[in-house]
């Protein structure tokens, strides 16, 4: 960087260095930096929006997804994330829903585009749809909380209570502590007849 700071591969090392060390705002700034310098990229723009998303800024990460998308509509990393920003903020069920498919049909092997898209059917409520896409993100994933999370709910919803309090006891085991685990004990207490 201080030879050459045009060098986009330095500044996103730096960016990806920060990130790995907590430093949000740092890495924003740098990934912000690289995308100037590289404004055709919508790799960059969707890292830009995970910066942003890490530091809880989820309309500014939006905002980088929507311009990754700009730049290839078929983007998958940024497909998924603007698809599961939207899920979670209130936005148009039908997008999602349409970018979470176009992110598993270019990221078929990825977990999270299942989570996501099982994430959009749930939403639409579709659980027999959404059952099987969680399902896979388990199994390839079976360290993942918010999957665990979302597979037991699912099954709440198909009314198969053993198979969601067993995945929802899995959710809470992963890390007992998070907001993750907390979400998944109120609910099973709704699931076992608890308020």
């Amino acid at each position: 960087m201080a030879i050459d700071g045009q060098n986009v591969d330095a500044v996103v090392a730096l960016a990806e260095v920060q990130a790995s060390q907590g430093q949000g705002a740092q890495a924003v700034e740098s990934y912000r930096k690289a995308a100037s310098l590289a404004p055709g990229s919508p790799e960059l723009q969707s890292a830009l929006g995970e910066a942003y998303e890490a530091g809880g800024d989820w309309q500014q990460a939006e905002a980088s997804y929507r311009r990754a998308l700009g730049l290839r509509a078929d983007f998958g990393p940024a497909a998924n994330n603007l698809a599961y920003l939207m899920l979670e903020h209130g936005g148009d069920l039908n997008v999602a829903l349409s970018l979470a498919q176009t992110a598993r049909r270019n990221m078929p092997g990825v977990p999270n585009t299942a989570d996501t898209l099982g994430w959009a059917y749930y939403r639409a409520g579709s659980f027999n749809l959404a059952a099987p896409m969680f399902e896979e993100a388990v199994k390839r994933e079976p360290g993942n909380a918010t999957y665990h999370y979302h597979l037991g709910l699912a099954y709440q919803k198909m009314n198969d209570a053993a198979r969601a309090k067993a995945e929802l006891q899995k959710a809470i085991s992963v890390d007992p502590k998070s907001a993750v685990a907390e979400e998944a004990r109120r609910a099973e207490s709704q699931g076992d007849g608890g308020s």
